[in-house]
């Protein structure tokens, strides 16, 4: 994958991404994650600088492992980035557990499992900018580095 599709595909995975995840837990969740953590004090206002840098890692992130797979619609690619997003944040929500305690087991696998759905709008964004055309002009996308001219 060249560095335009991987920049492209970031941003795009980044903003699908962020706008899927600040209406589910900023908006609609706030309430129940704040009872999951009930050791962690909450910040008066979100960093969204921070928010907004997650996003682009985790849609880097997404952007790499997608062209590596190479799926064959947008279905496939949500999927397959809503089971990236589950297994790290779970990852990662363990690890803050043992660490620092900072929600419940509950919190914990709930937060993990709901992470599937802005991964895998992110994966479809990212599917949908980068690899749709790849895939309907039957180019492999891993070929589009070597040039022949």
């Amino acid at each position: 994958m060249d560095a335009k599709k991987l920049l492209v595909g970031t941003l795009n995975g980044a903003v699908g991404m962020m706008l899927v995840a600040y209406v589910m837990w900023d908006v609609l969740l706030v309430d129940f994650f704040s009872q999951q953590m009930v050791t962690v004090e909450q910040l008066a206002s979100p960093n969204v600088g921070l928010q907004v840098l997650s996003s682009v890692v985790s849609a880097l992130l997404l952007t790499i492992v997608l062209s590596w797979k190479n799926p064959s619609g947008p279905q496939e690619a949500a999927k397959d980035a809503a089971i990236v997003g589950v297994l790290i944040w779970l990852g990662a929500n363990f690890w803050n557990m043992g660490t620092y305690g900072m929600m419940t087991m509950q919190g914990a696998l709930v937060d993990g499992f709901l992470t599937a759905i802005p991964f895998g709008f992110a994966g479809f964004a990212i599917f949908w900018t980068t690899m749709r055309g790849e895939l309907q002009s039957g180019r492999i996308i891993g070929n589009d580095a070597v040039n022949s001219d």
